[in-house]
C-alpha cells in the first residue's frame, strides 16, 4: 500500500536528522577523521604499488602517425604521347594497420572488438603476452602507396584506435584521430 505524502516526509526528516546528528559528531572526533586520513593514504599507496608493478600501464602512451607526408613518386613507363607531372599536395594520413610481425609477411591483424561511444568509433586489438612475433604498426596514407611503419615495444599488449566516422581521407572512412598502445 502507498505510504502518505505525511509518513513519507517524517521518514525522511528523521534520515535528514540521524545524518545531521552523524556528521555533527565526525566533525568532532579527530580519531575517526584520523582513521579516515590513514584509510585514503594506504588506498593510494596500494594504487600506486599496483601501478608501478604492472608495466603494461607505466608505458602507455600515444602512437599517432603522422598526419601527412610529402612524396616524391616516379612512374617506370611513360606511355606514348603522355607526360608525368608531380602533384604538389602532400599524402594525408588515410588509416592504418596493425600486424603481427613485419608488414612484408602480410599478417594483418583484425580489430578484436569494435565499440561507438559519443559520436566516436574505437577499434580495439589485444595481443598475447610473450609472443615471439612483435607487433608492427603501418601508417597509410592517400594518393601513394608508401606507408610509414614501426615495430611496437615488445611489452605492447593492446592498442585501441580512435576513430571519427565525419572524416573521411580518399573516401577511406573513418578517419583516424587517436592511436594508444600499452
Amino acid at each position: 500500500m502507498p505510504r502518505s505524502y505525511r509518513s513519507q516526509k517524517k521518514i525522511w526528516a528523521n534520515v535528514v536528522r540521524r545524518v545531521t546528528e552523524r556528521s555533527h559528531c565526525a566533525r568532532h572526533d579527530t580519531s575517526r577523521w584520523i582513521e579516515i586520513r590513514v584509510g585514503w593514504i594506504s588506498a593510494g599507496l596500494i594504487l600506486g604499488f599496483v601501478f608501478f608493478a604492472r608495466p603494461e600501464f607505466a608505458f602507455a602512451q600515444e602512437t599517432d602517425c603522422p598526419e601527412s607526408i610529402s612524396v616524391y613518386q616516379t612512374i617506370d613507363k611513360i606511355p606514348e604521347d603522355w607526360t608525368a607531372k608531380q602533384d604538389e599536395l602532400a599524402s594525408t594520413l588515410a588509416g592504418i594497420a596493425i600486424y603481427s610481425g613485419p608488414p612484408e609477411e602480410k599478417a594483418l591483424l583484425k580489430y578484436d572488438r569494435w565499440t561507438k561511444r559519443n559520436g566516436l568509433e574505437y577499434g580495439t586489438w589485444h595481443f598475447p603476452a610473450k609472443s615471439s612475433q612483435r607487433i608492427w604498426l603501418s601508417c597509410r596514407y592517400s594518393f601513394t602507396r608508401v606507408d610509414l611503419v614501426r615495430q611496437l615495444p615488445a611489452e605492447t599488449s593492446e592498442c585501441v584506435v580512435t576513430y571519427d566516422p565525419k572524416v573521411s581521407v580518399s573516401g577511406c572512412s573513418p578517419g583516424v584521430r587517436k592511436i594508444t598502445c600499452h
